[in-house]
């Protein structure tokens, strides 16, 4: 289970796409945040996985979903995230900063878009 609200808003966005996307959420249960690698312009969280996942594992083994535009008013950043998969089941989500440095925490106040074409366009927000 993922801890990270944060990084678990962002993946909730980036699954609600194609039929991939979709079964590849339910690997969520099985998926918990391995490693954080901060950059300095942006981050990369390795998954792990527990028993059950392959009953979940998508059809293309080397999957890539990305369309969510990152934003926050406590740093000046704009990023973007691409999930990644290995062997059809997640494997780790880059988050990259169009421009600034990426802060070296977790975002508490943030925007997330979906931004791919003919998206929902579904928006998770934490600011005020």
């Amino acid at each position: 289970m993922i801890k990270s609200k944060y990084i678990n808003d962002i993946l909730e966005l980036i699954l609600d796409g194609d039929e991939d996307g979709i079964l590849a959420k339910n690997q969520l249960s099985f998926v918990t945040e391995k490693d954080f690698e901060y950059t300095g312009g942006g981050l990369i969280v390795d998954f792990e996985h527990s028993d059950g996942i392959l009953n979940f594992e998508v059809s293309k083994p080397d999957l890539i979903l990305n369309g969510v535009l990152i934003e926050t008013k406590e740093f000046p950043i704009e990023a973007d995230a691409t999930l990644f998969f290995k062997n059809g089941v997640v494997s780790y989500l880059d988050i990259w900063c169009h421009y600034g440095d990426y802060p070296k925490q977790d975002l508490t106040k943030y925007t997330l878009t979906q931004i791919w074409e003919n998206s929902p366009k579904k928006v998770i927000t934490t600011e005020s």
